[in-house]
């Protein structure tokens, strides 16, 4: 398994989840984040009075999936979060060492694969 964040535009965030929906991953997380340095879009980025700095607001969304999915997960979110502007955003893959869905007690990528298919 690979925990799969992604920081984007917000503004690309709908059409990122419809296109992992689509393919059958219903199960992520989204959070606003800002986003600061080389990242930062130039064109869009604000002064913030309370860090000093200039950001963007960013989305942060994680998606854990299963080894043999993490390629098209992330095929998913470059194809529906590129611009090709400056600031499009960067996406990082971490193994998962174990997971357990608190309610049914399932692990690992038998959770992951019934959830992908039920939904």
């Amino acid at each position: 398994m690979n925990e799969i964040k992604a920081f984007i535009r917000k503004r690309k965030a709908e059409e990122v989840i419809d296109g992992l929906e689509a393919q059958g991953f219903c199960c992520m997380t989204l959070m606003d984040v800002m986003g600061l340095g080389r990242m930062s879009d130039p064109q869009k980025a604000q002064l913030s009075i309370s860090i000093a700095e200039r950001f963007s607001d960013i989305v942060k969304l994680v998606v854990v999936c299963g080894q043999d999915d993490t390629k098209e997960v992330i095929e998913v979110i470059r194809n529906h979060a590129r611009s090709g502007q400056p600031g499009d955003g960067i996406i990082y893959v971490t193994p998962v060492s174990q997971s357990i869905h608190i309610r049914s007690g399932k692990t690992g990528d038998d959770f992951l694969q019934s959830e992908r298919h039920t939904h």
